[in-house]
């Protein structure tokens, strides 16, 4: 495994940009085992999120200090809430929910360009919303089955081509997202792949995160 990750890590940059990979925190508010693991885990992704709902703003932010602090650069740090940002060196972006999208005027979102602004969307009606109010790219899900919605039927691949193809911005898979279907996204036209527990809560979660970018890495591949 050890090898396949050197690989891996050597090829990143050819890709970085093409197919993004975002990890998500798990909500459960414990900052010291997601910064442990986080310090493993960001050389292979793209974007770190810190999703903790019941953490204040500021709270988030010293989250995002923590994971400059084990060395993960700032335009990697996604926060994610419904706040407005102020130009930062702490992080590099924020994710919003639909509540967001409806709270803030257009005026209010082209004020904060300088940070990269991600919209979760769950239909094409609210993903053309999201394109034409000013996000940057869209979270759709949930794509797959996951444990998190058991109870929820996932939205599945022909639902994401249709997203894909019915907005000009990036489109970002999620739920259910393992090594083994990261071709089927790629194909159905998302360019990226966000993920919870599949890194979080494996025993490895470096060799998690190795995996993903390795199937990322043969995507192409297997594309080119």
């Amino acid at each position: 495994m050890r090898k396949e990750m050197d690989n891996a890590s050597i090829a990143h940059e050819h890709v970085n940009g093409s197919f993004e990979l975002h990890v998500i925190s798990t909500g459960d508010g414990d900052r010291v085992s997601f910064v442990q693991a986080a310090k493993v885990v960001w050389p292979w992704v793209d974007y770190i999120h810190i999703r903790e709902k019941h953490l204040s703003w500021q709270n988030r932010i010293y989250w995002a200090e923590s994971l400059r602090s084990v060395g993960v650069q700032a335009c990697r740090i996604v926060i994610n809430g419904c706040e407005l940002p102020s130009q930062s060196r702490t992080y590099g972006g924020v994710h919003w929910g639909q509540e967001a999208m409806r709270d803030y005027n257009m005026e209010a979102v082209n004020n904060i360009q300088q940070q990269r602004l991600g919209v979760s969307v769950h239909s094409m009606d609210e993903a053309r919303v999201a394109e034409d109010r000013g996000a940057h790219y869209l979270f759709y899900g949930h794509v797959f089955a996951t444990g998190s919605k058991p109870d929820a039927e996932p939205r599945g691949l022909d639902a994401l081509a249709e997203v894909c193809s019915g907005v000009s911005i990036p489109v970002i898979a999620i739920g259910g997202i393992q090594p083994e279907n990261i071709c089927a996204i790629r194909s159905s036209g998302a360019k990226g792949a966000a993920v919870i527990s599949n890194v979080w809560t494996a025993d490895s979660p470096e060799q998690a995160a190795a995996s993903l970018r390795k199937a990322i890495i043969d995507s192409v591949r297997w594309r080119g």
